[in-house]
Formats: C-alpha cells, sequence, structure tokens
C-alpha cells in the first residue's frame, strides 16, 4: 500500500506540474499574440511594454524577443534592436533565432560585413526564419555588385517553392516573391509570379502587412498609380501608423502630382525617425522645390544612420550636380560606385531629378551611363528615351523605349508612351524656317498654318525682347486628345495643364481637346514658346516660379486680355495671408497647399516679374535670367539686378500689392460695414 501510494502521489504531482506547465505555455502563448497584434496595428508602445515583460519572464523564448527587436527597429531604435537581438543570443547561445533580425538592422545602419556575418549564422544554424535570412544575404550580394551569384541566389526560391510551397510560412512566402521580383529583370515573365507569391503570403497571414507594403511597392515601381494606392491603403486600414505605408504613399502623392507627399513623409518620419528611405524621398522632394540647403541635411540625415546607403549617396549627388558643385558631385559618385561598382541605380537617379528639373539634354547622358554600366538597367533605357523625346530625339527616342518595354513591359510610363508614338503615323508635319509643327491630320490643313503664323511671331517678338534666338528647329506637338497631351508629358492621362514646354519641344493641346470657350489656344503656344526662351538662355536652370510668371506676363505684353488676372479668390487669399512669399513661391508651384494656390502663384509670380521690371527698367528680366545662367539663387540674383536680397524684395511687394489693388482691398477687409461691401461684380470691374 506505501508503493502504490508513493506511485500515486509521483504521478500525480507530474500530471499537475504538466498541467500548470501547459497553461503557463498557452498563457504566454496568448501574450505573446497580443504583443504581435499590437505591433501590427501599431500601437508600438504597448507592443514594446508588452515584449519587454515577456522577454524577462521568457528570455528563452525567441518570438518574444524577434517581437522586441523588430518593434524597436520599426520606430528607428536601431541600437536597442541590435542589443535586443544579441542579448538573446548570449542567453541563448545554442538557438540561431534572432541572427536572421539581427543581420536585418546591421544593414539598417549600414553595417554590412556585420548584417552578412549575421545572415551567415541564422542559415548555418537553420532558424526559422532561414528563408528570410537568405534573400536578405542574396540583397546584400545584389546591392555589393555581386549580381550573378544573387541572381543564382534568388533562382534558388524557385526551386524550394516549386518543391513544397504548402509548407511555406507567410514570410516565406515572402522572401520567395520578393526574390523573383529581382529575377525578373532578366525574365520580366517572373513579374506575374513575384505577385503571385506575394498574394499567397497574404492569404496565408492576412494580418501580415510586409507583403502588402512589398505589392504596393512593386506597383509604384512599375508607375501602377491605382493598384500601388490600394495596397498600402490596405496597410494603413489595418496600422494607420505604418511608416513604410506612409512613404509608400507620399511617393505615390508625388507622382499624382498631388499636395501633401513631404507631410506625409513627416508622418513617417515621426513613426520612424530613422527611417533612412523617408528622409531620401524627403531630400528629393525638396530638390524639387529647388530647396538645396533643406535637401542635403535631409540627405545627410539619412546617411547620419546609415553612412552606406546607395540611394541617399546617390541624391545627394544629384543634389550637389544640380547646385554647380562638380567637386562634390564626382566625391559622392565615386563613393556609390566603391559600394557597389554596378549600381546602375545611381545615374537613373540622377537622371530623374535632373529631368524633374528641367536638366532634360543631362538627364538622357546619365541615362546613358546606366545602361552602360548595367546593359538590363531597363529604367535607364526607359528614361533615356523620354528624355530623348524630350529634346526632340523622337527616332532615338522610340528604339530605347522599346528596349526598355521588351526588357520590362510592364512599366506603365513605357507603354503608354510607346503607344502614343504609334499614333505620330496620323500627324502631319509642317515646317517652317524654325518649327516643325506636328498636328493630327483631321486638322492639320487649317491649324498648321494658324499656329506656324502665330509660332514665328512670337519667335521674332521674344527674340528682340531677351536679345537670344533658341536653335531651330522647335518641334511643336499639338494633341487633338488631351489624354494623349497627358501621356506625352507625364506617362499617365489626367495631367491638368494645357501645354508644357521642355526647351526644343513644345507639346500642347489643341483647341478642339477643350470645350469652345474654354481655351486659348494662341496664349498658351505664346506662354510655352516664352518657356522656350527662358530654358535655353538659362541653360535650363532658371526656377519654375520665375519662368512661370515671367511666362503669364509675356501674355499680358503680347495681346490684350491674354495671360492670367486678378480675380476675387486671389485678393481674398491675399488678405487672409494664404499668398506665399516671393521667397517661398516655388512651392505654390511644386507643393501647393491648397487646390486654388497653383493658379494664384501664377499670377503672384507675374506680378513679381512686373515689379521687378518697374524697378529695374526694361534690362531687369533679361538680368535676372543671365544671373540664373551664372548659377546664381534668387536672392543672389535679385542683389545682383535690384540691388536687395529676396526677403527684402519681398516685403516691397506685398506694399506693391497693397497700392496696385488699393481699391478693391479696402473694399473687402472684414471691418467694413456688411452693408457696405461691394459685389464680386463691382470688384472685377476695378481689377479691369
Amino acid at each position: 500500500m506505501s508503493f502504490l501510494r508513493a506511485w500515486l502521489a509521483v504521478t500525480l504531482s507530474t500530471l499537475a506540474a504538466l498541467t500548470a506547465a501547459s497553461a503557463t505555455s498557452a498563457y504566454a502563448q496568448g501574450r505573446i499574440a497580443d504583443a504581435e497584434n499590437a505591433l501590427r496595428t501599431g500601437r508600438y508602445e504597448n507592443a514594446l511594454e508588452l515584449f519587454s515583460d515577456l522577454t524577462r519572464e521568457e528570455p528563452e523564448s525567441p518570438r518574444a524577443a524577434r517581437g522586441r527587436a523588430q518593434t524597436l527597429a520599426e520606430v528607428g531604435r536601431y541600437e536597442d534592436a541590435a542589443e535586443a537581438a544579441r542579448l538573446f543570443i548570449e542567453q541563448n547561445p545554442g538557438s540561431p533565432e534572432l541572427w536572421n533580425t539581427l543581420g536585418e538592422v546591421l544593414y539598417a545602419v549600414g553595417d554590412r560585413d556585420g548584417a552578412a556575418a549575421a545572415f551567415g549564422s541564422a542559415i548555418e544554424g537553420r532558424a526559422s526564419d532561414e528563408m528570410e535570412a537568405r534573400l536578405h544575404l542574396a540583397v546584400l550580394r545584389y546591392d555589393r555588385g555581386d549580381v550573378s551569384e544573387a541572381m543564382r541566389e534568388f533562382d534558388r526560391f524557385i526551386d524550394v517553392y516549386n518543391q513544397d510551397s504548402g509548407s511555406l510560412s507567410s514570410n516565406d512566402l515572402t522572401a520567395v516573391a520578393t526574390a523573383v521580383r529581382y529575377l525578373g529583370r532578366e525574365d520580366w515573365q517572373l513579374f506575374k509570379d513575384a505577385l503571385r507569391a506575394y498574394d499567397e503570403a497574404i492569404a496565408a497571414d492576412p494580418g501580415n502587412l510586409r507583403p502588402r507594403v512589398r505589392v504596393g511597392e512593386l506597383f509604384l515601381e512599375k508607375y501602377n498609380s491605382q493598384d500601388a494606392s490600394s495596397s498600402f491603403q490596405d496597410v494603413l486600414a489595418l496600422n494607420p501608423s505604418h511608416p513604410r505605408a506612409q512613404l509608400g504613399m507620399a511617393r505615390l502623392l508625388r507622382f499624382d502630382g498631388k499636395p501633401g507627399a513631404l507631410e506625409l513623409v513627416g508622418k513617417a518620419i515621426e513613426t520612424n525617425p530613422h527611417l533612412v528611405a523617408a528622409h531620401t524621398f524627403a531630400a528629393e522632394l525638396l530638390l524639387e522645390l529647388e530647396d538645396f540647403e533643406a535637401a542635403d541635411e535631409a540627405a545627410e540625415r539619412a546617411l547620419a544612420v546609415n553612412p552606406a546607403s546607395l540611394e541617399a549617396l546617390s541624391v545627394l549627388a544629384a543634389s550637389r550636380y544640380l547646385q554647380g558643385d562638380q567637386r562634390g558631385f564626382v566625391d559622392l559618385r565615386n563613393r556609390v560606385l566603391a559600394l557597389n561598382p554596378r549600381y546602375a541605380e545611381l545615374y537613373n537617379k540622377l537622371a530623374e531629378l535632373a529631368a524633374r528639373n528641367r536638366l532634360y539634354f543631362q538627364a538622357v547622358e546619365f541615362a546613358n551611363q546606366a545602361v552602360e554600366l548595367d546593359s538590363r538597367a531597363w529604367r535607364g533605357y526607359g528614361l533615356m528615351g523620354l528624355n530623348q523625346l524630350r529634346t526632340g530625339a523622337i527616332a532615338e527616342g522610340a528604339r530605347n523605349l522599346e528596349i526598355a518595354f521588351e526588357g520590362d513591359p510592364y512599366d506603365i510610363w513605357t507603354k503608354n508612351t510607346l503607344d502614343l508614338l504609334d499614333t505620330f503615323d496620323g500627324y502631319d508635319e509642317t515646317r517652317t524656317s524654325r518649327f516643325v509643327i506636328t498636328v493630327d491630320h483631321r486638322e492639320s490643313q487649317l491649324l498648321s498654318l494658324y499656329f506656324a503664323d502665330l509660332a514665328e511671331e512670337a519667335y521674332d517678338r521674344l527674340a528682340e525682347l531677351y536679345g537670344f534666338r533658341p536653335d531651330p528647329p522647335i518641334r511643336i506637338e499639338v494633341f487633338r486628345n488631351h489624354a494623349d497631351f497627358s501621356v506625352r508629358t507625364v506617362g499617365l492621362v489626367g495631367f491638368g495643364a494645357l501645354g508644357v514646354s521642355f526647351g526644343p519641344v513644345i507639346a500642347m493641346d489643341a483647341p478642339s481637346a477643350r470645350q469652345i470657350g474654354a481655351y486659348n489656344w494662341g496664349s498658351t503656344l505664346w506662354h510655352e514658346l516664352a518657356h522656350t526662351f527662358h530654358l535655353g538662355m538659362t541653360d535650363q536652370r532658371v526656377p519654375r516660379w520665375f519662368s512661370e510668371g515671367l511666362a503669364v506676363f509675356e501674355e499680358r505684353r503680347a495681346r490684350q486680355g491674354w495671360g492670367d488676372d486678378v480675380t476675387p479668390g486671389f485678393l481674398t487669399a491675399y488678405l487672409q495671408d494664404r499668398i506665399l512669399p516671393v521667397a517661398e513661391l516655388n512651392n505654390g508651384f511644386a507643393r501647393p497647399a491648397y487646390p486654388e494656390q497653383l493658379i494664384f502663384s501664377y499670377y503672384e509670380a507675374s506680378l513679381v516679374c512686373e515689379l521687378i521690371q518697374t524697378e529695374g527698367g526694361p534690362q531687369a528680366l533679361v538680368d535676372m535670367l543671365t544671373a540664373y545662367r551664372d548659377g546664381l539663387s534668387t536672392d543672389e540674383a535679385l542683389r545682383r539686378v535690384l540691388g536687395s536680397g529676396v526677403d527684402e524684395f519681398g516685403e516691397r511687394f506685398f506694399a506693391y500689392l497693397d497700392e496696385r489693388f488699393a481699391g478693391p482691398l479696402a473694399a473687402m477687409r472684414p471691418d467694413r460695414e456688411l452693408s457696405e461691401r461691394p459685389s464680386k461684380e463691382q470688384i472685377a470691374r476695378w481689377a479691369d
């Protein structure tokens, strides 16, 4: 009896211990799930608190330790994330877990050797996230320029998927999809397989946001704005604070020409102050505003986190180039190529940012360097072709776009442009001594005569005013369909402008592309040809705000009733302090804060030009263009031409507005009695 009782006591004690352990494990698993849900939904402080408690209570749990490190990394606390990963590795020397996570963090801060060693340890130890480690190691090799070895590693992911896709986790499928996406540079059909694998990853774990973000970035890479937006919005619906998704949406806003991109980047940086990609993109946006000092600061912030960031170094190199700092540009270019001798994206980024700053000929040269460095740099062929079209090299541009399309037919911008070029067979060319005018053959017999006469008149008038004659022939493309004009300009339909000048090439709507009475094609042609003069006189270095204002000013000088004029809305905005200072006028064109600000900025910029001529005489506007050609900033140009900087001139400009519109402004001020306020019709008559 005593033996039986002893045996029963031991058995019952063992069962109780097992039951307690099982309950504890279930409880811990539930808490980890809660912590992971907090991370996925953007409740980062809550997630960090939960994961920190779990790692103290269960230091041997890789899931808890990984979650804590990933949360710290998500909010930019990379040093703390690396320390958290190392702590687990030290406390669990036999475990291969957390090596991949450590490698991700080290790579984010530019420690490529340390990252490679960490990924290798995860692979050697057969960690649960071994597939991710293999992907990251292959990407690292690719980014170092070891493309052949990287592509062999990427190719192995297809074998893994084909052998046993059913057992792969969501993260494993995401790794497969990303590897196949890289392989798409050699076989564009694989982009479809990458998208399919991403979809499978999402289906395997709908709460896993990583594949959703990667899908959005893939669509954005192919200029597919609508599908990219859907992907990023899906992420933000689950986690409104997801920094990569916020950055993706900011890129979309910039691509679609909508306001708010820089503000949305700011939100991503609020969540992760050390997000290198966000600071780099902010630098790009600031370069488009021609705010070079702020752009440099943003790029330097990115490099302070990751000195080996190829993207940040490339953007900073572009900034140096745009500022005329050749020595700084060469130094940064050499730093990039030392890190990756085959990094064609350096030249693609230079081409893209040069074009966004109207340096189209230079963009062609940079894109050509990209394809010389990497014959499979399909984006380089596309950028070269698009900018050749902008500089009038139509046949050469078409050939390079065909090469780009053969290598990557999913690039929507390239496809749309090639489709547009196919329609050029239906256009007739009319040649004059200075112009090649292309018009739809259904309208060319009539329109080409009017366009030719007005273009020649405008050329003579502008040449006399500026003492400059752009080299002929200047190509004028007149589109019967506004969607075709939009594709010619930005690669997609929906562009709101009426015309655009690339310098040697002008593209614009035909009268039939707009409603009768809603479009003055003559005024538009004069405006765009004025840009051709401004760009040519300054070697393409005139700020956008000044060129736009001067073109509107030229419209008004050309014909009575042409060009923008004062409106009640403009005066109301002025009274409400919503008219930009002269020093910030580029923002009104590149980053309007409200819908009407773009239109108001055109008119305001024309008044700035009017005041410059009033103060400096007939030659002052030409002298401003000469100053820009010499590389001077607006502040420096105004000091040379008028003897005062931009801030002082800006104060005089607002005083000029007060005087010029004294009557209607006095009538509109809020301190007048309501009964004394004039009607909009009265204000319009005063303005006339």
